[in-house]
């Protein structure tokens, strides 16, 4: 179409050629007017046929523009007639643990819910540390696992005293322990499954001065608590946790345990990894694969722990293909929890119960929705109810929509054009008024829609009057555009009898709306009523088509004329020139024969 507009638009008609040309030199004639004046009267042919031509590009956009409100009336009725609109339900619940919502299936009534069970993930954690065992008898300076010691000088107060401790990197842990028990006695310090443990009877603090003993020995952040009446101290990790940031290798060389880079395999989704990753860097990998699960180092047990991504008795598979890194991260003993499902028991007498069950903390189940949240160990009570609110809504949104379209149908049709200016004054809206102008197929769609208003639906309500949607009110005018109003009152009443009804009226195989929607769809599909005139291929088109056929053959046919004229007018120039130039010469020479006499 683009072609066939600016093939039309070239003749949108002053016409103007595009040679420049110049005339009436010898006549003075003002040769150019005379063209244009005469082209301009050989034009108008070619003016009506571009008029008409623009005329039809208007009614069609007309026309699309129809059909843009017919779509937006079909789509809204697609979802109005169904159930799950007009049968809608709501469940009064007062509950932080569980929500559920109903849809049109579920029954109406009150009922009592149990959760037993919530659904959890599967889980392997390492079956041993990944750092390794320390002997009493180690140096400090050789706990390099997760930080580097360093000579530190502590600062400890026990009761009202204070005392102050060197700590030296060639000090053993037993060294250590010695030096502490000095100050709370022998027995109250000691080094057990590789962490440090202080008692006293009195309250005590101790504070690194100097050097990194405290972070060395997990300290830094272990609380003193009361046990039995004593104050206690405890590593939160022993002092062989390895850091996430040591590399595969050095961490293998901590454990005396040979390990080659390779594939890892989890839920048989291979994972590269190479013994100069770091920990975390393995963890990352593991996480941004697709083996549907996640991993975690926990630094106070310095153990790995793998979580399947969902809920449920899912299983994770470990294969290090030979790489033996299983057996550096603990998990050639690794440790499996399986998942467990949500278990929810439902029952609308209290005593018959329903148990359900899902690897999930969401259930579906007749009608409901129900989502979890914690254990509700009591009977819950809930109420499924008619949304009758909500029911109403979307009807007096169908008779509001109703009556935008008619109104618009009602308006285009019998809507005039815009008078009193010049084309060219117009705006596109303006030079659109008016075009569907007692339009024949316009005309048909009114009275067509119009005519549903009193159709006769087969079921126990037959007619909208029934369900409280009426003209009446309205007054003439109104009810001659087809314009509804609701009695929403009414509605509610034929609601809270019986939802079902009206969904049928409206909804049912040969429903009121289920009518409409589809005439309107019919009128609006591609190769329809309205595409069949306006469409790409309608007849509108054509008739464009076959009037820019018309107006190029007008263009060439113009062109031609107009070349014609100026040539009749040059050669006319040409021989008043020769005319001018022979009378010149016949007065010179008449002048030198007189004075040669």
């Amino acid at each position: 179409m683009d072609a066939i507009s600016k093939i039309a638009s070239s003749i949108n008609y002053r016409y103007r050629s595009s040679n420049i040309q110049f005339g009436g030199l010898a006549s003075g004639l003002n040769t150019a007017d005379i063209v244009d004046a005469l082209m301009q009267i050989e034009a108008r042919p070619a003016e009506r046929l571009y008029q008409k031509y623009e005329s039809l590009g208007l009614k069609q956009k007309a026309y699309q523009q129809l059909e843009e409100k017919l779509e937006s009336f079909e789509t809204f009725l697609a979802s109005f007639k169904l159930q799950a609109t007009l049968m809608a339900k709501k469940v009064s619940i007062d509950s932080d643990k569980v929500s559920i919502e109903a849809s049109a299936a579920a029954l109406v009534g009150s009922y009592q819910i149990k959760v037993l069970s919530i659904a959890s993930r599967s889980s392997t954690t390492s079956g041993r540390t990944i750092g390794p065992e320390v002997d009493p008898s180690t140096k400090f300076g050789d706990l390099v696992y997760r930080y580097n010691p360093t000579d530190s000088v502590l600062k400890i107060q026990v009761g009202a005293t204070v005392h102050t401790v060197n700590i030296s990197t060639e000090d053993t842990i037993s060294d250590i322990v010695n030096k502490l028990d000095d100050i709370f006695g022998y027995g109250n310090v000691r080094f057990e499954n590789g962490k440090l443990i202080i008692e006293s009877s009195q309250a005590f603090a101790i504070q690194t001065i100097q050097g990194t003993f405290s972070h060395v020995f997990n300290l830094k952040d272990a609380p003193i608590v009361q046990e039995a009446g004593e104050y206690v101290l405890r590593s939160t990790a022993h002092v062989g946790a390895v850091s996430p940031y040591r590399t595969l290798s050095q961490i293998s060389t901590y454990r005396g345990i040979s390990i080659t880079s390779g594939v890892l395999k989890i839920n048989n989704v291979e994972i590269n990894v190479d013994t100069n990753m770091t920990l975390n860097q393995l963890i990352d990998a593991i996480n941004s694969s697709n083996a549907g699960v996640t991993a975690a180092y926990d630094q106070n047990s310095d153990k790995l722990i793998v979580t399947s991504n969902q809920t449920g008795a899912n299983a994770i598979t470990f294969e290090d293909n030979g790489t033996n890194l299983l057996a550096l991260l603990g998990m050639d003993v690794g440790q499996f929890n399986v998942g467990g499902v949500t278990h929810v028991q439902l029952s609308s007498d209290g005593v018959n119960w329903i148990d359900l069950y899902s690897s999930t903390t969401e259930f579906s189940y007749m009608g409901l929705s129900i989502k979890v949240k914690g254990l509700v160990e009591t009977p819950l009570s809930f109420n499924v109810e008619n949304d009758v609110d909500s029911i109403v809504s979307k009807v007096k949104e169908f008779v509001d929509k109703w009556n935008e379209l008619m109104e618009y149908i009602y308006n285009k049709y019998h809507e005039k054009p815009v008078t009193g200016k010049n084309a060219e004054e117009l705006s596109e809206e303006e030079k659109l008024q008016g075009i569907l102008q007692r339009d024949p197929l316009l005309n048909e769609i009114f009275f067509r829609l119009r005519g549903f208003i009193t159709t006769r639906i087969e079921g126990e309500i037959s007619y909208l009057w029934q369900i409280g949607i009426r003209t009446s009110s309205y007054g003439y005018q109104n009810m001659k555009m087809g314009k509804l109003e609701l009695d929403e009152d009414q509605l509610k009443a034929v609601l809270r009898e019986n939802p079902e009804k009206v969904w049928a009226f409206f909804g049912d195989t040969n429903g009121f709306a289920q009518q409409i929607h589809s005439y309107v769809r019919e009128l609006t599909r591609f190769g329809g009523r309205i595409d069949s005139i306006a469409g790409i291929s309608g007849t509108i088109t054509n008739q464009m088509r076959s009037l820019a056929k018309q107006l190029q053959s007008w263009l060439e046919r113009l062109q031609k004329r107009e070349a014609y004229l100026w040539s009749k007018f040059s050669a006319m120039e040409e021989v008043v020139s020769r005319m001018q130039a022979q009378g010149s010469w016949l007065t010179q020479f008449a002048s030198l024969s007189r004075n040669n006499r």
